[in-house]
């Protein structure tokens, strides 16, 4: 008896070291933060109309863009994504996080040292992959290509995961045809309270931004479920002849006007610019002068699409 009682003395002394080794172990190895791991589904509690049926071309008031950018949308037809080798064409990134579909993120581990290596996201539309690099590799060559991802690289902060984006094509900021330039980058700040994720997103872009656009999107999550495949076969939606590009040219500006003047907001508002992000810009609009009637940009178009089918 005396020897039984002095082994079941060394076992549970064993067991108790080796819970402590357990216990301690990770929280040597890493960092603690928060698990991220898991499916979400996307929230449209504030802005449903942007992202699910699209901003109205023209409707660039409360954005920071430079007039580059009003020029470069006023080019935009919606009808050039009935081009068929646009028709699978994903969202990057910077756009990607607040687009239609529901969210995965799981996560990379070492296995001998528990360190996280990557956080994976992958959006259901168009299967939109993204890696966020957290083992500090470095950053690509300047000649290295972009891709819709671009390159990803993050660290926590407390419970946020700061993630910082750049080396992606050339997208857009809106649906409406407001541009991003290749040499934009954003940064995002994930985090979690119980059962919601939010992503504030802050997108710098020297070319068609004078500041950062922030925007943040949030998520709730969802217990057993799984992605269905996102099939995108391309088809011939409207018959062109070959080389036709749906666009308008820089002077044909009666379809970004109609938005303003249906709609109410001087013609001026609607394109924008970092002053009218404040609600002091409304003394501005007070001395704006009166838009035209809606018969005569309405007649503009007629006139417009007419010269087109001339052409």
């Amino acid at each position: 008896m005396a020897i039984v009682n002095k082994c079941s003395v060394v076992v549970a002394v064993l067991l108790a070291a080796a819970g402590t080794v357990l216990v301690s172990m990770p929280a040597s190895a890493q960092d603690a933060h928060q698990n991220l791991d898991g499916f979400w589904n996307a929230l449209f509690d504030e802005d449903e109309p942007e992202r699910i049926p699209g901003p109205d071309q023209g409707d660039y008031a409360g954005l920071p863009i430079t007039p580059a950018a009003v020029s470069v949308a006023q080019t935009w037809d919606p009808e050039v994504l009935t081009i068929p080798y646009l028709q699978c064409r994903p969202h990057p990134s910077l756009y990607g996080i607040r687009g239609v579909g529901s969210l995965r993120i799981w996560e990379d581990l070492d296995p001998q040292t528990l360190r996280q290596v990557a956080i994976h996201t992958w959006i259901v539309a168009w299967e939109a992959q993204r890696d966020i690099w957290m083992d500090g590799r470095p950053h690509p060559p300047q000649w290295a290509a972009h891709s819709w991802a671009g390159y990803s690289t993050g660290h926590w902060v407390g419970d946020v995961l700061h993630v910082h984006t750049d080396d992606y094509k050339r997208g857009w900021t809106r649906r409406n045809g407001l541009p991003t330039d290749d040499r934009a980058t954003f940064d995002e700040r994930m985090f979690r309270d119980g059962q919601i994720l939010t992503d504030v997103t802050m997108v710098s872009d020297p070319e068609y931004l004078t500041e950062p656009l922030v925007k943040s999107t949030e998520y709730q999550k969802v217990a057993n479920t799984n992605f269905a495949t996102y099939p995108c076969r391309e088809v011939t939606e409207i018959p062109r002849h070959e080389g036709d590009i749906p666009m308008h040219l820089p002077n044909q500006t009666a379809v970004e006007q109609e938005y303003a003047v249906r709609n109410h907001v001087p013609i001026k508002a609607a394109e924008g610019g970092a002053d009218t992000m404040f609600p002091e810009y409304q003394d501005t609009m007070k001395k704006l002068p009166p838009n035209p009637p809606l018969r005569r940009i309405e007649q503009q178009e007629q006139q417009q699409d007419k010269a087109d089918e001339n052409l």
